[in-house]
């Protein structure tokens, strides 16, 4: 890539990057990140926030910031030889400012570094010469592989998801804090607002952009760039309709057991390695995730069929194919993130009853789940009790978990206490 041509993006890049808008602050404890020489590495699907977020880290800081964004088209051509033009380019627009300053000091910003040759051994380059780099990437295999070969020991990886339902409020200008929810202070013109809100993020899932706009239709674009520029043209797959078939079929069985012979009859891809890899693609770029069914025996864990679930709701409304409003799906799929976001090890309890989460601390299970619309139906009442029922049974368990959309109080299940409460006020505690 040509020297002039590259100064040209970088200029724009640049203006770009110091435009002033109003950003909403997610809830993650930078100071760590910002502490340190470490390589700061923001992990995350396409959209997700993850170039707002080298903003509000820029925001942060004192010194001179130099951005680039390897998604932009116009640097396709960028070659090996193109790091050091970078360097000069720095000094070009910056060392003025660098020496008026007295320290020198400089913070690079890159956006989707994985799309040019040879990053992380740059980057290593600029650790070893004292630079504070903080990039964004959206292929977690890719950076993974790389970071544990060249960067070991030198980098921090942040993992960023859409936005919460507590961020999505905070778009919306409301500040709601667990103590609040706890102490039950709101009123009920306040408990209804943002139950409202609730249904709009249930409905339409936590993508920036898509929030902010209201037009749910943007993550059917976002879906065809991710299988298309990051699994089809990264993994070098022919086979586009497959790809997009299977992923269409999990799409639309969010929450379900499944096995690879029951994928390869009904998607028709004959090899079971293919189908296997499709999905580990699917988890690199962080489109969808696999819940394992809990058991003690690894052996007999790994053998166990999986159950799907994808990182947005709105996927659920403009891709997957929808028969039913299958609101007890969705909501089944909105509590899997948030359990992801909050760090958790999560699993699925199957026995002769079925729980729907299990959360692992160290050797124990601490925490069983159900999730359901709501308790209404008779039937469905017996079989989400049941089912927890079994789990705390199984895991010596005092107390079990049941999320719907608006009950609220407890269930006496044999000497064991079953809270009911909403998914909205769970989320923000």
């Amino acid at each position: 890539m040509e020297k002039s041509q590259l100064r040209q993006v970088i200029i724009d890049q640049q203006i770009s990057f110091r435009k002033r808008e109003e950003l909403v602050f997610r809830d993650i404890d930078l100071e760590g990140y910002l502490r340190g020489n470490e390589i700061v590495i923001i992990s995350g699907i396409r959209r997700c926030g993850k170039s707002s977020l080298l903003k509000l880290i820029a925001g942060e800081l004192e010194g001179v910031k130099f951005y680039v964004d390897f998604d932009d088209i116009r640097l396709s051509d960028f070659e090996v030889g193109n790091y050091q033009d970078l360097q000069d380019l720095v000094i070009e627009l910056y060392g003025k400012e660098m020496e008026k300053s007295g320290t020198g000091q400089i913070y690079y910003f890159f956006d989707e570094i994985q799309n040019v040759p040879f990053w992380e051994r740059w980057l290593n380059n600029l650790y070893k010469e004292g630079k504070k780099v903080f990039s964004t990437g959206s292929n977690s295999q890719l950076l993974s592989s790389e970071i544990s070969t060249f960067l070991t020991g030198r980098n921090k990886v942040l993992r960023l998801f859409p936005f919460s339902l507590k961020e999505f409020l905070r778009l919306k200008e409301i500040e709601i804090t667990g103590e609040e929810i706890e102490a039950n202070l709101l009123t009920s013109s306040g408990k209804a607002e943002i139950f409202s809100y609730f249904l709009e993020y249930f409905e339409g899932g936590g993508f920036p952009l898509v929030l902010k706009s209201g037009d749910l239709e943007l993550s059917r674009g976002y879906f065809e760039d991710i299988l298309n520029k990051d699994v089809l043209v990264r993994y070098n797959i022919r086979e586009g309709r497959a790809l997009k078939d299977l992923a269409l079929f999990l799409l639309s069985n969010v929450g379900k057991a499944y096995s690879y012979p029951t994928l390869r009859n009904i998607t028709g891809i004959k090899s079971l390695s293919t189908i296997k890899n499709y999905i580990d693609y699917f988890q690199n770029v962080f489109l969808l995730y696999q819940l394992p069914r809990f058991d003690y025996s690894l052996k007999k864990q790994k053998v166990s069929s999986s159950k799907i679930y994808t990182i947005d709701n709105s996927f659920l409304k403009t891709v997957a194919f929808n028969f039913s409003e299958n609101k007890g799906q969705r909501l089944e799929n909105l509590v899997f993130v948030e359990l992801l976001r909050r760090e958790k090890e999560l699993y699925y309890h199957s026995e002769k009853k079925e729980c729907d989460f299990v959360l692992r601390e160290g050797l124990r299970v601490s925490e069983a789940i159900q999730v359901s619309v709501n308790l209404n139906n008779p039937e469905t009442k017996k079989r989400e009790i049941e089912g927890l029922k079994e789990a705390m049974e199984a895991y010596k368990l005092d107390s079990g978990l049941i999320l719907t959309l608006e009950e609220e109080g407890t269930l006496d299940a044999g000497g064991r206490e079953i809270v009911v409460k909403p998914v909205w006020k769970w989320f923000l505690e």
